[in-house]
């Protein structure tokens, strides 16, 4: 009996034990059939625009770069000679005056400085062959200068500096009139030209004109230079259509794009002027013609 009840518990272990063997194999063979999924990387969250339309961005102009005083140019296209100045200042580098007889070509030399000349303030060409100039002189004392000798010799002319427009070498706030000086739209007003009874100049990077009684600005941005043809302005300046200097027709309301000079650094000194269907702008070393509607 002793035996037998002994054989007993050995059988019960040995089926416990079996049974045991049996689930762990089971548990094995059932979570390699059925691997745990290996966590996913989280998807990007959907987006909604709800029939709204993100517009794209309109590219901007370059900003136009100021232009040191003494770096600023003039240029006036004659009919047998050509006119052409670096401003100068009167506390600074001295100007240089040009004069071109083949239509830009070559340049010669005509700068007074026998006279003491310190910084142009305006520059025309009069006549075919004869220019003058607004200049400061000695101790940045104004005067006009006419020549009619093709530039060898400049002389002063009081009557023609009481009728001349021009910005005040010792105040580039202040624009000199015949009928007296105005304040100019900003604090360093340059570019100024004249015809007539049209005046125009370029402050803060925009173009403005003068109605006689009030500046008024044109609607251009960007501005470097301009000119005048008859009452109308014309201006160069950044935009991004044009991959150079752009010059457009300007008035206080619109600006109607005449022009693209394709290449030219807009942040280079630059002077424009018009002569008949053709407008010549000179800039860095080169000088551009090209035709205007």
């Amino acid at each position: 009996m002793r035996s037998w009840g002994a054989s007993r518990w050995i059988a019960i272990a040995a089926v416990a034990a079996l049974a045991i063997v049996v689930g762990v194999l089971a548990i094995a063979a059932y979570q390699r059939a059925n691997p745990e999924p290996t966590p996913a990387e989280a998807g990007p969250v959907p987006s909604f625009d709800l029939g709204v339309k993100t517009p794209t961005p309109t590219p901007s102009a370059p900003a136009a770069a100021p232009i040191a005083l003494e770096a600023q140019r003039y240029l006036s296209v004659g009919g047998a000679l050509w006119w052409r100045a670096t401003a100068g200042a009167c506390d600074g580098p001295a100007p240089v005056v040009e004069r071109s007889p083949d239509g830009g070509e070559t340049w010669i030399d005509v700068t007074p400085t026998y006279r003491g000349i310190a910084q142009v303030q305006s520059l025309d060409a009069f006549s075919a062959q004869d220019a003058e100039m607004v200049a400061a002189m000695a101790e940045c004392e104004t005067q006009a200068l006419r020549t009619y000798t093709n530039g060898e010799f400049w002389e002063s002319y009081p009557d023609v500096l009481a009728i001349s427009r021009y910005v005040s070498p010792t105040d580039a706030a202040t624009v000199v009139l015949p009928s007296g000086p105005v304040p100019a739209p900003c604090a360093q007003a340059w570019g100024l030209r004249a015809s007539g009874d049209a005046v125009a100049l370029v402050c803060d990077a925009r173009a403005w004109s003068w109605s006689g009684e009030e500046w008024q600005q044109l609607a251009p941005e960007n501005a470097i230079a301009l000119t005048l043809d008859g009452g109308d302005v014309i201006v160069a300046h950044t935009t991004p259509d044009c991959a150079g200097v752009a010059l457009s027709r300007a008035t206080a309301e619109s600006s109607s794009p005449v022009a693209c000079a394709e290449g030219v650094d807009p942040a280079a000194p630059t002077a424009i002027d018009l002569a008949g269907a053709d407008l010549s702008l000179w800039s860095a070393d080169s000088l551009v013609t090209l035709p205007i509607p």
